[in-house]
C-alpha cells in the first residue's frame, strides 16, 4: 500500500505551481526553497457594512523558523478581468536559529476595488514564485 500513496502524493506535488525545489534553484533575493496550496477569493458576502475582500492564501519553505513573510500589493494589468501581482517579502528573526527548512503559512486579506480577478501571480525576488489562475467568488 505505501507505493500507491507514495504515487500519489508525487503526483499531487506535481501539480503545484512553484518553481524550485531546493536551494539551487532558489530565484535571485528570495529565502524561501518552495511553496504550495496557494488560493485565492473574493469575499463579497453581503450585511451592513461589507466591502468586496480579497484573500489570498498559502505555503513557503523557509531556510528557518521565525521568518515574518507577507504579501505586499503590486500593480494590476489593464486587462478585463484584471491580473494582480504580488511580492512575497520575508523578514529573518533575530538571533540565532537552527537551520532546518520551515513550512511558513502566508496569508494575505484586504479590500478590493474588484469585482473580478483573472489570476494572481506572487513573485519573490527575480522570479515568479506561484500564479493562481481563476480567483474564485464567494457570495
Amino acid at each position: 500500500m505505501r507505493p500507491i500513496l507514495t504515487t500519489a502524493a508525487c503526483l499531487s506535488l506535481a501539480a503545484c505551481t512553484t518553481y524550485g525545489e531546493g536551494q539551487d534553484e532558489r530565484a535571485e533575493g528570495c529565502p524561501a526553497y518552495d511553496s504550495r496550496n496557494w488560493t485565492a477569493w473574493i469575499d463579497r458576502m453581503p450585511g451592513p457594512g461589507s466591502r468586496p475582500t480579497l484573500n489570498i492564501s498559502g505555503e513557503v519553505d523557509m531556510p528557518t523558523p521565525g521568518y515574518t513573510v507577507r504579501l505586499v500589493a503590486g500593480p494590476a494589468d489593464r486587462a478585463q478581468p484584471p491580473g494582480l501581482r504580488f511580492r512575497l517579502e520575508a523578514t529573518a528573526s533575530d538571533g540565532m536559529v537552527t537551520q532546518v527548512i520551515t513550512p511558513t503559512e502566508v496569508r494575505y486579506r484586504e479590500p478590493t476595488p474588484y469585482s473580478r480577478i483573472r489570476e494572481i501571480i506572487i513573485t519573490c525576488g527575480d522570479g515568479t514564485l506561484a500564479t493562481i489562475p481563476d480567483v474564485m467568488i464567494t457570495e
